[in-house]
């Protein structure tokens, strides 16, 4: 989602005092809430199971071609070619 009218940045203090809300906000508007902390630089995001769902399906379709399978098929040999063992095709 590219829209930045559905993403916010909220601090984890916030968030814990307005989960409701911010559920309210994240499900009805398809919204996307990156969560932070004082003094760390990492972050998390909170999106809606609808999307997650989206993203996964399009993770499906995508890892689902043949150049994905060539890639899977070569690392399976290369894995067994280092390790010692025979590679059995599936």
């Amino acid at each position: 989602m590219s829209d930045d009218l559905h993403r916010r940045t909220y601090d984890a203090a916030v968030v814990a005092q307005s989960l409701p809300q911010l559920h309210e906000f994240v499900t009805r508007c398809n919204g996307r809430l990156e969560i932070t902390r004082p003094g760390s630089d990492q972050r998390c995001v909170l999106i809606s199971k609808e999307e997650l769902d989206a993203l996964e399906r399009a993770l499906e379709i995508l890892s689902d071609t043949e150049d994905v399978r060539d890639i899977c098929e070569k690392i399976a040999h290369l894995a067994a070619a280092t390790s010692g063992n025979e590679f059995a095709s599936a």
